[in-house]
C-alpha cells in the first residue's frame, strides 16, 4: 500500500469540497459515500474518504486495508482514512488523559480501568471533526467525503463542539476555573490539574470554535441516506431538523435499497415494493425542495471500487457528485415596526424543517446567547451583535419558521419621573440660593 504524496503548498489552494453522509444504521451510507468518492477520483480529483464510525467498514466495502493514522492509497487519486480516536487522543490530549486517569486512581479505581475511562464520551466525535478540519486545511485534497456513524452519534458529533464550549459563558467559566486552580494548586497537591491539562483543553476549545466556523462554510454540505421505510423516514426527519437548527446546509437526500416494482418477484416482495412506492412519495413531499436521489436494491453486494462506481452512476447519473445541489438560508434578521406604539422590533428568523410538527419548543435568553429547544434537540445560538443590546420579547412559530422577537431597552417610566422631579428640585434650590 502506497502512502499519500504531498502537493506543492507554495501555491494558494482553494478550500476543498466537504460532503458529510449520515443516516440510520443499515441504510447503506458507507456504500453511498464510498461510491461518491470513487466517482470523483475517476474524474481526476484528489479525494479522501474518511470514516468517523468506531465500527469502521470502509476497509470492508473497498476490499482493502484502510489507513487508521495516515491516509493510504486505494486507487489512483483516491485515499482512505478510518479515524483512530485512541491514537488521536494520545497525540492531542496526553495531559488530559494523565489528569483524568490519576483522578480515577485517587478514588481507588484499578489503574487499567482508570486508563480505559480516560476516553470520555464524545471525544471520538470531537477528534473525528478535528481530523476532518486538519485534512481540509492540508491543501492535499480537492474533495473530502466523510462517512459518519449512525444518525444519533452523528448528531452528537455536530453538537459536542458547542456543548463543550458552552457559548460565551462556558469560555468565561473555563478562564475563571484556570485562574482559581493556579492559586489552589500549592495547597491541594495532585487534586488540581496542571498546566498541560489547561493548555490542552484551551487548544481543544479553540479547535471547537474553528470546527463550528468550518462546518458552516459554504464548501461543507450534509447528505442524509435513508431507506423507504417508516422508522428510517422518521429518524431522517429528526436529523433533518437537527442539522438545519445548526445552520448546516443539507444539499441532498439519498433513498437507498428501493425494491423494484416488477411483478415477477412473488406476492411477498410485491407487498414491500408497493409499500416502498408509497413511502417514496412521502419522502419527496417531506424534504422538498431538497433534491432527492434514488438507488434500487442491487442483485449483488457492491464491494470494490468498480461496483461502487456503478452505484454512483445510478444515484447521480450525469450530475457531478460534488456539486452543491441545493443551498437554503437558515438564519436571517427582519426589522419591523409596531404600528400601535411606533416601537422598533428586530426579529431573528430561524428556518427549522418540521417545526410545525414539534410538540415542545422553547427559547431562553442567556447573555449573548439564546437556547433553542425543539423536542429533544437543543442548541445554543450566539446572537448577532446587532441584537446584543436588545431585550428578547417573545418567540412565535409560523409554519417551519421560528421567529424570536427582540425589542429596544426602554428606560423605566418611574425612573424618568424621578429624574424630572430631581431636576425641578435642583432648580428650586438654586433659585433659593440666589434669593438668599
Amino acid at each position: 500500500m502506497c502512502r499519500m504524496s504531498s502537493r506543492d503548498l507554495s501555491e494558494k489552494q482553494s478550500p476543498p469540497r466537504i460532503i458529510i453522509y449520515s443516516g440510520k444504521g443499515g441504510t447503506g451510507k458507507t456504500t453511498i459515500s464510498s461510491s461518491t468518492a470513487v466517482a470523483l477520483a475517476r474524474q481526476g480529483k484528489r479525494v479522501l474518504i474518511m470514516s468517523s464510525d468506531p465500527a469502521h467498514s470502509l476497509s470492508d466495502v473497498f476490499g482493502v486495508q484502510i489507513g487508521r493514522n495516515e491516509p493510504l492509497k486505494i486507487e489512483k487519486n483516491l485515499y482512505g482514512l478510518e479515524v483512530d480516536t485512541i491514537y488521536e487522543l494520545k497525540k492531542n490530549m496526553s495531559g488530559f488523559q494523565k489528569f483524568v486517569s490519576s483522578s480515577y486512581k485517587n478514588q481507588g479505581i484499578d489503574s487499567g480501568m482508570a486508563s480505559e475511562l480516560t476516553t470520555q464520551p464524545g471525544l471520538d466525535e470531537i477528534f473525528a471533526l478535528s481530523r476532518l478540519l486538519d485534512e481540509s486545511q492540508s491543501g492535499k485534497w480537492d474533495t473530502i467525503v466523510l462517512d459518519t456513524s449512525p444518525t444519533g452519534n452523528t448528531l452528537r458529533l455536530l453538537a459536542y463542539p458547542e456543548i463543550i464550549i458552552g457559548g460565551n459563558m462556558g469560555k468565561q467559566f473555563f478562564k475563571l476555573y484556570k485562574s482559581m486552580s493556579s492559586l489552589a494548586r500549592p495547597l491541594s497537591g495532585n487534586n488540581i490539574p496542571d498546566d498541560d491539562f489547561f493548555n490542552e483543553v484551551n487548544v481543544l476549545l479553540k479547535q471547537m470554535e474553528d470546527i463550528n466556523e468550518f462546518i458552516l462554510s459554504p464548501e461543507v454540505t450534509f447528505r442524509l441516506v435513508l431507506n423507504p421505510e417508516k422508522l428510517s423516514i422518521l429518524e431522517t426527519k429528526r436529523a433533518y431538523t437537527f442539522v438545519h437548527l445548526y445552520g448546516i446546509n443539507i444539499d441532498g437526500i439519498v433513498i437507498n435499497k428501493i425494491l423494484p416494482t416488477s411483478r415477477t418477484v412473488g406476492e411477498y416482495f410485491e407487498f414491500w415494493a408497493d409499500l416502498h412506492s408509497k413511502y417514496l412519495m412521502e419522502i419527496d413531499n417531506s424534504f422538498y425542495p431538497t433534491p432527492v436521489f434514488r438507488c434500487h436494491l442491487q442483485r449483488t453486494e457492491p464491494i470494490g471500487p468498480d461496483a461502487l462506481y456503478d452505484i454512483s452512476q445510478i444515484v447521480f447519473g450525469e450530475e457531478a457528485p460534488d456539486k452543491t445541489f441545493y443551498s437554503g438560508k437558515n438564519f436571517w434578521i427582519e426589522s419591523k415596526k409596531n404600528q400601535a406604539t411606533s416601537d422598533n422590533r428586530e426579529v431573528l428568523c430561524i428556518r427549522i424543517p418540521f417545526l410545525k410538527d414539534a410538540a415542545d419548543v422553547s427559547v431562553e435568553r442567556m447573555g449573548t446567547d439564546i437556547i433553542v429547544t425543539v423536542d429533544r434537540a437543543q442548541r445554543n445560538i450566539t446572537l448577532p451583535r446587532a441584537l446584543y443590546s436588545l431585550d428578547m420579547d417573545r418567540f412565535v412559530r409560523e409554519d417551519n419558521i421560528l421567529r424570536v422577537i427582540f425589542k429596544e431597552v426602554k428606560v423605566d417610566k418611574e425612573e424618568m419621573e424621578l429624574n424630572v422631579n430631581k431636576n425641578v428640585l435642583d432648580k428650586l434650590r438654586s433659585m433659593r440660593r440666589l434669593k438668599i
